[in-house]
């Protein structure tokens, strides 16, 4: 079971237009995912989140964590024209839902990912920081398991 206790919703600027609404299909793994926006598969790339690949400790559970925290909600994608893509094609995206939570902050929060500021960090860059923070210091999800292990050195 993947724990998913909401922290408190922190202000945020202003994002891009929101295109949505749209369902999530299925989790990749723990930055992306693919979503079903109307009738098109649109697959994603949380912009500025980071989280286990393939082999690394957590990937399982960073999967599921954001498989859960997308089920069965309305999600809209913030836009802007240049809408950049990565080496895999996903669109990079900030993904919301039908509340206006930043899910891309809400899985660093909860402690499932990491901040990953790439060069253009502009929008969430204090939001970001201050949930890793957060998650690291209150040893949240993944960080419980990295602090063991840094121990066990």
């Amino acid at each position: 079971m993947v724990a998913l206790a909401a922290p408190v919703a922190r202000a945020e600027p202003p994002a891009p237009p929101l295109a949505g609404p749209c369902l999530a299909i299925r989790a990749r793994d723990g930055d992306s995912a693919d979503l079903r926006c109307g009738g098109a598969l649109v697959r994603v790339r949380l912009r500025n989140v980071s989280a286990p690949r393939p082999g690394e400790v957590g990937y399982t559970e960073a999967t599921r964590a954001l498989a859960e925290l997308l089920r069965a909600r309305e999600l809209w994608l913030a836009l802007d024209e240049a809408s950049p893509r990565d080496a895999s094609g996903r669109r990079l995206v900030y993904l919301y839902d039908r509340k206006g939570a930043n899910l891309n902050i809400e899985l660093v929060s909860l402690g499932w990912a990491t901040y990953a500021a790439d060069g253009d960090t502009g929008h969430f860059d204090q939001s970001f920081r201050a949930a890793e923070t957060e998650a690291r210091s209150e040893h949240r999800a993944l960080w419980t398991v990295w602090s063991v292990s840094a121990g066990a050195r």
